[in-house]
C-alpha cells in the first residue's frame, strides 16, 4: 500500500511527469530474473554494505546481487527476480536486507541475501499515482465548490470564519489554479502508465528490521514501519517542490537523519524522519553522499561530497559548513570511516582520498586502478571493499590493492 499526504500533491506529480520511463521493450525486466554468471562480482556494482561481522552484500547492473561470508575474499550470486539496475543496499540484521533500483524497485531478503523478492515496483507506483491523482482532483473540486458557494461565510457567523471579499476572491483564484493543475497531473499520470515504470530509487537505510526509508530521483522519499509490507510516499515531509533527486540517507549518533541531494541541498531530520530541514552547504551541484564521523562526547562531523570534487564539512549538525579542499575535480561518489577514525572518500577515475584520524586534510591514496568507485565498506584491519566498474576489489587504507579470490 502506498499513500501520500495532500499537501505534497504538487511536488509529487512533478516527479510523475518528469520521471524517466525505462521499459521501452517488449520484455519487462522487472519480471525477468537476473541471469546467473560466474563473473557476477566482476561486473558493474554500485553499492556494497556489511550484513554482519565479516559478511557483505553488493548490488549492481542487470539485477546482480552478490554476497560474501568470508570478508570479501569470495562472492556468491544471489537469486534475484529482476534484471534492472540496482543502486543501493542495506541490512538491518544479518538476515534482513533491502535493495533498491531503477523502475521504482524495492527488493527484500530474509535469508542473509541468498534470495530476494519484490516489495514494490514502478508498475505498482503508477497505479497508486493515478489513485492519488483522482482523489486530489475530487478534493480540489469540492474545495472550489465550497468557496464559490461562500459556505465559509454564509453559515452561522458565530461558528464560521468570516472572509472578506478580497480574501475570498484570492482563495477562489488559488483553488481554481490548484484544480487545473490537479487535472493536468492526472492526465499526465495516466500517460506515465502507458510509458511504463518510472522513478529510479537510489538509496536505502533501515533503522531496524521494521522501520526504514528509501530515497530516489525526483524527490522520492518512502517510509515503512512493517518491514516493507507497506510503503508510504512521504515526499511532502520536506521542502522540495522542484523534486530534486535524493541520493543517500544516513543516520548520525544522536538519532538525526541526513539526506544528500541534488542542486546543493542536504536535508536533516531530528524527529525520526517525520519532518526535514533544508540545509545548503554552499554549492549548487549534486551531493552524492555523506560521511558521519563520530567525535567526542557524542558529537560528530559531517562530510558531504559530490560533483567536481566538491567537499564540505560541518561540525554543528549542518547549521554551518566550510568548503574542504579535496585536491580533485572528479566526481566523488562514496565515503566511509575506518576503524581508527580515518576517512576514505572515493569516486571517478579510481580516485581515493584519505584523511588520517585527527587531521582535517585529505590527500590522494596511491590507487593504481583507475576504474570508477561507487561504493565502499569497511573491512577488518583498516582495509576496505571497493565497489564499482569491474566489480569488487579489496584495498588497504592507502589504496594499495589486495588480492581477491574468484567467484564461487
Amino acid at each position: 500500500m502506498l499513500s501520500i499526504k495532500r499537501k505534497s500533491f504538487r511536488a509529487f506529480f512533478s516527479i510523475a511527469l518528469i520521471g524517466i520511463a525505462s521499459s521501452t521493450y517488449a520484455i519487462d525486466f522487472l519480471d525477468l530474473p537476473a541471469i546467473k554468471t560466474g563473473l557476477a562480482s566482476k561486473g558493474l556494482l554500485l553499492d556494497v554494505t556489511a550484513r554482519g561481522e565479516n559478511t557483505f552484500a553488493a548490488v549492481g547492473e542487470y539485477g546482480v546481487i552478490v554476497i560474501s561470508d568470508d570478508g570479501g575474499s569470495s562472492w556468491t550470486q544471489a537469486n534475484v527476480p529482476v534484471s534492472v539496475m540496482l543502486t543501493g543496499v542495506d541490512f538491518s540484521t544479518s538476515d534482513f536486507g533491502w535493495a533498491v533500483g531503477h523502475d521504482g524497485l524495492i527488493l527484500h531478503s530474509a535469508d542473509g541475501g541468498l534470495s530476494w523478492e519484490k516489495q514494490l515496483d514502478g508498475h505498482q507506483l503508477n497505479q497508486q499515482i493515478i489513485s492519488v491523482a483522482e482523489n486530489s482532483v475530487k478534493q480540489f473540486r469540492e474545495d472550489l465548490e465550497n468557496l464559490r458557494s461562500q459556505e465559509a461565510i454564509t453559515g452561522d457567523t458565530n461558528d464560521a470564519e468570516v472572509l472578506t471579499d478580497d480574501v475570498l476572491a484570492e482563495a477562489i483564484e488559488d483553488a481554481e489554479y490548484q484544480l487545473e493543475e490537479a487535472e493536468f497531473m492526472l492526465e499526465g499520470s495516466m500517460d506515465d502508465v502507458e510509458a511504463g515504470p518510472v522513478r529510479p530509487l537510489l538509496g536505502v537505510w533501515f533503522k531496524n528490521k521494521d522501520e526504514g526509508f528509501v530515497v530516489g530521483s525526483y524527490g522520492m522519499l518512502l517510509h515503512t514501519t512493517d518491514s516493507g509490507g507497506n510503503w508510504q510516499l512521504v515526499s511532502d515531509r520536506m521542502d522540495n517542490p522542484e523534486g530534486f533527486h535524493l541520493n543517500q540517507i544516513i543516520p548520525a549518533p544522536d538519532g538525526n537523519l541526513y539526506i544528500s541531494g541534488e542542486s546543493g541541498f542536504v536535508y536533516r531530520s531530528a524527529d525520526g524522519g517525520l519532518s526535514w530541514d533544508s540545509l545548503e552547504p554552499g554549492y549548487a551541484g549534486s551531493f552524492y553522499g555523506i560521511v558521519v564521523v563520530p567525535g567526542n562526547a557524542g558529537g560528530y562531523e559531517l562530510l558531504v561530497y559530490g560533483l567536481q570534487g566538491n567537499l564540505f564539512r560541518s561540525t554543528d549538525k549542518g547549521e554551518s559548513w566550510n568548503k574542504v579542499n579535496s585536491g580533485t575535480t572528479v566526481t566523488l561518489m562514496a565515503g566511509t570511516t575506518l576503524e581508527d577514525g580515518a576517512v576514505i572518500i572515493a569516486g571517478q577515475a579510481g580516485t581515493l582520498l584519505y584523511r588520517p584520524a585527527g587531521s582535517n586534510t585529505f590527500k590522494p591514496a596511491s590507487n593504481e586502478d583507475k576504474r570508477v568507485i561507487s561504493g565502499l565498506s569497511l573491512l577488518a584491519n583498516n582495509n576496505i571493499l571497493l565497489a564499482g566498474r569491474g566489480g569488487i576489489r579489496m584495498a588497504s587504507a592507502d589504496g594499495t590493492s589486495l588480492a581477491t579470490n574468484p567467484d564461487k
